[in-house]
This record gives C-alpha cells, sequence and structure tokens, in this order.
C-alpha cells in the first residue's frame, strides 16, 4: 500500500520521539528518495565536555565505508589507464612477501591476507601512533604472516588489504592518499566536509565529533581511549584507507548521488565494480551477513552487495569503530537511500545491534512497511507499537 509523504514522516517522527526517550540515538540520518531527503533527524549531544549540540554540519568517523572511497580512488587509476584490477599488487608495491595477489582481489576481500588489528593490539607499542609504513614493514614484511587462504578461494575480511591500496593509490597517482581523494572525489561533488582525519595527531576541528561509549546500566560515558579494549583508537589512529574518512550526512548524500552518475568513472566500470566477486568455484554469496535476516551478500569494489526481493539491489557499507557505528545503504533500483551516523557505542558490545535495528526500521517506513516498537525489547519497558496505515 502507498503511503503518503506526510505520513512516512510523521511515522520518522514517532519512530525518533520513541528512541530519543529510550535514549537509543545519538546522531545524525538522513533518508532520501531520488537524491531529496524526504527525512532529516539529528538530536543528541557531540561534545559531552562542553555540551555541544549536534547539528548538520557535524563530522563524525565512518570508520570502513571509508572503504568505498578508497575503492572508488582506485577505479579512477583504472579509467586513467594508470593501473588495471587484475594486476599482481608486486607490479606496484616492491618486496611484498606474496605473490599472484591481484589489486582486484584486494577490493573485494578475497586476498587471503590476515588482517593486521589484532597482531598490532597484541605487539604493539600503545603509546606510539602506527602508520601504513608500520603496517607494512612489521606486520607484512617482518611477521610474514602466512595467507589465510589462496588467492580468490575464500573471503576474509582483511583491513590489511585496504592498507596496501591506499598505498597504491599514492604510488600510481604521485599524490597522497589524501590528497588523490580530494581532488578526484571529494571536490567534484562538492563534499566540502569530508576528509580523512587522524583525530589524536591533528589540529582540533569544531565541527568534528567525539565518539562515546555508553555504559546504560549505570549512565556513564567514556571516551574510548580510556578503555584498554578500545584503546585501538589512539594507536591505530595513523593509518589510512581501510578508515579515518570523517563526514557528515549531507556529504555522504552526495556521495551516494554522485555513483549515479558518470561524473567520477563510466558506467561500465561502475557495472564491474558493482557486482559480487566470484570465488575459484563460481560462488558469488557469502561474504558476510545481509542487511537483512538470513540473507547472504556478497562483496564488489568496497560495497557489500544484496538482492532483496522488495527492495530491490541494495549497495551498502557499516562503519564501526570504538564510538562510532555508521551505514550507508543505496537501493539503486529505486535510487533511495539511508545514511545513519552515530556517535555512540554501548560498553555491553551486544547492545550495538540496536544501531542495524534502527536502520531495519527506518528501511520499512521508507518502502511503505509496518514497523513495530520496542526495537529492542530487553532494553526498555515500552510495549508502544508504531504501524504504518
Amino acid at each position: 500500500m502507498r503511503v503518503t509523504k506526510d505520513k512516512k514522516i510523521e511515522t520518522f517522527d514517532e519512530l525518533f520521539r520513541y528512541l530519543i526517550d529510550e535514549q537509543m540515538f545519538n546522531g545524525s540520518v538522513i533518508v532520501s528518495e531520488n537524491g531529496s531527503p524526504i527525512y532529516t533527524k539529528v538530536s543528541g549531544v557531540g561534545q559531552r565536555g562542553e555540551s555541544s549540540q549536534l547539528n548538520n554540519q557535524s563530522s563524525f568517523d565512518t570508520a570502513s565505508i571509508s572503504k568505498t572511497f578508497t575503492s572508488m580512488a582506485i577505479m579512477m587509476l583504472k579509467e586513467q589507464q594508470k593501473l588495471r584490477v587484475d594486476d599482481a599488487i608486486e607490479k606496484y608495491l616492491a618486496d611484498l612477501p606474496y605473490k599472484g595477489i591481484t589489486i582486484r582481489n584486494l577490493l573485494t576481500h578475497t586476498s587471503g591476507i590476515p588482517d593486521y588489528i589484532e597482531w598490532f593490539e597484541e605487539y604493539w607499542d600503545r603509546n606510539k601512533i602506527a602508520t601504513n609504513q608500520d603496517i607494512i614493514e612489521l606486520f607484512l614484511k617482518g611477521e610474514k604472516p602466512e595467507l589465510l587462504s589462496k588467492p580468490n578461494e575464500k573471503w576474509h575480511y582483511s583491513n590489511t588489504g585496504y592498507i596496501l591500496l591506499a598505498e597504491l593509490i599514492e604510488k600510481v597517482s604521485g599524490l597522497s592518499y589524501e590528497e588523490y581523494l580530494q581532488r578526484n572525489i571529494f571536490d567534484p561533488l562538492g563534499m566540502e566536509s569530508t576528509r580523512p582525519l587522524s583525530r589524536r595527531m591533528e589540529k582540533e576541528i569544531n565541527s568534528i565529533v567525539d565518539g562515546y561509549i555508553y555504559d546504560r546500566i549505570n549512565h556513564k560515558y567514556f571516551i574510548p581511549d580510556t578503555i584498554d579494549e578500545h584503546s585501538y583508537v589512539y594507536f591505530l589512529d595513523g593509518v589510512r584507507g581501510d578508515g579515518v574518512i570523517n563526514t557528515t550526512a549531507e556529504d555522504l548524500v552526495k556521495w551516494d548521488q554522485g555513483l549515479y552518475s558518470d561524473e567520477l568513472v563510466s558506467e561500465e566500470t561502475k557495472m564491474e565494480a558493482f557486482k559480487s566477486a566470484e570465488l575459484n568455484d563460481d560462488t558469488k554469496l557469502g561474504y558476510g551477513a545481509g542487511l537483512h535476516p538470513d540473507a547472504e551478500a556478497g562483496y564488489g569494489f568496497g560495497w557489500s552487495i544484496e538482492e532483496n526481493e522488495t527492495s530491490g539491489k541494495i549497495l551498502a557499507h557499516g562503519g564501526y569503530c570504538a564510538g562510532f557505528h555508521s551505514f550507508i545503504i543505496r537501493y539503486v533500483d529505486s535510487n533511495k537511500s539511508i545514511i545513519y551516523l552515530s556517535n555512540i557505542d554501548y560498553l555491553d558490545f551486544n547492545e550495538n545491534k540496536i544501531h542495524h535495528d534502527i536502520v531495519l526500521e527506518l528501511e520499512n517506513i521508507l518502502f511503505d512497511r509496518e514497523i513495530r516498537l520496542p526495537i529492542f525489547p530487553s532494553l526498555t519497558n515500552s510495549t508502544e507499537e508504531i504501524k504504518m496505515n
């Protein structure tokens, strides 16, 4: 049943009244159709010490959503004929202990290269901030970890692969990673509030919001740096390619819409990028869980890919870094999108399912489906229900 725009807005409002009352939302959301926001919500505190309120210009750490920009930079270099995605990485990055891994493998998490984060958590001096070169020299060239599988045999989510892609961008373009993205993606799309940012290494910027760990039971907020299991936010703050791009919800709408045009790359390149990789046994699904329960996703060049019976083709990426949760979800068959940015993480990690559940309810409203509350029954005494009429 088709629902009027006014009714959708009313339902979005009811949903967020509930979420804010139950202290389940602190962030910025934009829901769009055909490139135009149909609903925007910004609520909560950006910098708790100063009690600054979030606004439309508040810039969040998007964590792994950064991979969508890294992959686009590779696509642009491909179109500039400076590389081929099926080139072996040793053609550009010498002395790595692996042969036969392609740029495509790095893009699609099929290289088999282990993730660097656990190793750095165990062996790195936590008082020092690591860079891409530290990861390459100490982990890849020094430790020389064995591949988890042969290239293109299995999916293994690897932040290390996107570190190597950032290095490759610099090697091939002659520009820094930051400068290449600025000149070729952010400036052309008018993304004035978007940039890679090492929060603990650079001068403080007023629009940058802090991320917090929230203890719901005791109603206390903590900076992630002060919690041992989250201390990586400090010592991995100098790494590029797999994370650290900070942006606003408004700029991510520009990013979403820019991907419908040929301004950055051709339709042919996007078709290649936005289809799931095929493993050696022709498997296309199994990269990981999809957006929806029981759905399997594939993975293309920097995007999770899901085919949904009612929502159509979905290109999406989530982002998590202690203190921040984010989603960009693109329903490409209908030119709809959901941008979700939050600077609240939960001390009980299981409670972070709240963020995913909120996004699913936003989708239900967007596609004229019924939603029901409470979203997370174990965390609230509310029995309120909201239904689409």
